[in-house]
């Protein structure tokens, strides 16, 4: 739980930095950062090829303190091997990148290099975490993964708050790069990683550069299901942004991208949300439960995470007016697939609730089956809907990927192991908030403080029919809630 809540934290504050970059750059120079980044999760998970996660598996079976050091050997040589080998590839084809990316108005050879730096320095780092998530080493972990935020939050700061002011210093004049751009982010994320990578370094004790070829091919054996569900879902999560940049006009391509991004991390509130459940949840489903009470438990879970998903989308939908200023104002006219974005991220939580039923039966095949189906969904739709809506059509394939992969893994759940999850009170709660969020659309007086009065009794009501249908003793809850910061104090 520890790790999750932090890793919670840390994608907090990343969020944050939106608001502070969406008003100092401007959209097309928003969707150039976003454009690379969108790169850096599918470099991640080719080169540590799903081996963090073996090795979190292996070291649980290993029986001396031997048998784990030729285990962190073996997968941090792998890695490091494979990380080296693919930045020696970036530069000896930079040119060619830098080529393309031009040709999508993102061409820059500093970043590209980089880009390929910070890919292979966190795929090495991705195993000296996961060495410590193996010894259970919680406090380290936390640290440095808040520290490299930290750090990365406070070189940005001072990379586009600071030293424009400072440039004229002999002490700083020579940090200064005229139209450098957002060349300064991924300097500060270098930085951060190459930081990273010195407070981890006690977790590289024992190290040998060596590869034992059977305990390898044993982990790779069981990371390749990983790393095919991994690059499919990555695939889901960002390709949108490549598509968004190959198929549109060269006027709007990074602008397009931008605003697309940035409206995004408004409705990644919504995944925030998503996190946190998943995090308290895996324990609970994959090692303290009963297999006879999973279903009920799970059944239960996904009623009351419809309801709070729900809850979620109106608060940000009927309260819109205030969230659009987490942007800058270039990106606000963005704000119309809120709500579409955020039906996606709905159904991703409730494919998440869905996943737990293979993963329990140890039919994790299925995973690989589910994301590649919504892979192929992506894509189309992209294909499809990009040159007609721009980036309004990939919100809307965002959402068709999705709901397919609920709706097919909800068939494959009936066919193999059933449960009876409470669909009228899903259908009951989505028609609700589906009415709610309608009524307000419909309703909306021109005059903003009436409508987010309106809107706000809106909300009463959703809470209202909640409370009523659950038979929720609302008065007792608040008085234990009282009683309990009473206690702490």
């Amino acid at each position: 739980m520890t790790y999750g809540l932090s890793t919670i934290m840390v994608k907090f504050i990343n969020y944050a930095l939106t608001i502070y970059f969406t008003r100092i750059l401007t959209d097309s120079q928003y969707g150039v950062q976003s454009f690379y980044y969108a790169f850096i999760p599918f470099g991640l998970t080719v080169l540590t090829m799903g081996l963090e996660t073996g090795y979190f598996r292996f070291a649980g079976k290993c029986d001396s303190a031997e048998s784990r050091e030729r285990l962190f050997s073996t997968v941090l040589s792998a890695v490091a091997t494979a990380s080296l080998l693919f930045f020696a590839a970036v530069m000896l084809f930079l040119e060619p990148i830098y080529e393309y990316t031009a040709s999508l108005g993102a061409g820059s050879r500093p970043i590209i290099m980089m880009c390929g730096a910070l890919i292979a320095i966190d795929a090495i780092s991705a195993i000296p975490y996961a060495r410590l998530r193996a010894e259970e080493r919680t406090k380290r972990f936390v640290v440095t993964k808040v520290a490299n935020v930290l750090i990365n939050v406070g070189l940005c700061l001072f990379f586009y708050s600071v030293l424009p002011r400072v440039n004229h210093l002999g002490a700083f004049g020579w940090m200064w790069i005229d139209d450098f751009g957002v060349g300064y982010i991924f300097v500060a994320n270098l930085m951060a990683s190459l930081a990273t990578v010195v407070m981890l370094m006690p977790q590289f004790s024992g190290f040998r550069p060596r590869i034992d070829r059977r305990l390898l091919g044993s982990l790779l054996i069981f990371s390749a299901p990983l790393l095919v569900s991994g690059l499919s879902g990555t695939a889901n999560e960002f390709i949108d942004r490549q598509l968004l940049a190959a198929l549109l006009p060269p006027e709007v391509k990074m602008s397009s991208v931008g605003i697309y991004s940035g409206v995004m991390k408004i409705a990644a509130l919504m995944y925030l949300f998503i996190q946190m459940y998943r995090f308290a949840a895996e324990p609970l489903f994959l090692t303290n439960i009963k297999k006879e009470d999973f279903k009920t438990a799970n059944a239960e879970a996904m009623k009351f995470f419809i309801i709070v998903s729900v809850g979620i989308f109106l608060l940000i939908t009927l309260y819109i007016d205030l969230f659009q200023y987490f942007l800058g104002p270039s990106f606000r006219v963005g704000m119309k697939i809120v709500p579409i974005l955020l039906l996606s991220n709905m159904m991703i939580g409730i494919y998440v609730n869905l996943s737990f039923w293979y993963k329990i039966t140890e039919r994790t095949i299925f995973a690989v089956v589910i994301s590649l189906a919504g892979l192929l969904v992506t894509i189309s739709l992209n294909l499809l809907l990009i040159p007609r809506l721009g980036y309004e059509g990939s919100a809307w394939a965002r959402l068709g990927c999705e709901s397919c992969m609920v709706v097919l893994s909800y068939l494959l759940n009936r066919h193999y192991y059933p449960i009876r999850y409470d669909l009228r009170s899903a259908a009951f709660y989505m028609t609700l908030g589906g009415a709610i969020y309608g009524l307000s659309v419909l309703l909306s007086p021109d005059d903003t403080a009436l409508r987010l009065a309106l809107n706000t009794l809106l909300l009463a009501l959703f809470g209202f029919i909640f409370i009523k249908k659950e038979r929720i003793d609302a008065k007792a809850l608040i008085t234990a809630i009282i009683n309990k910061i009473k206690n702490r104090q």
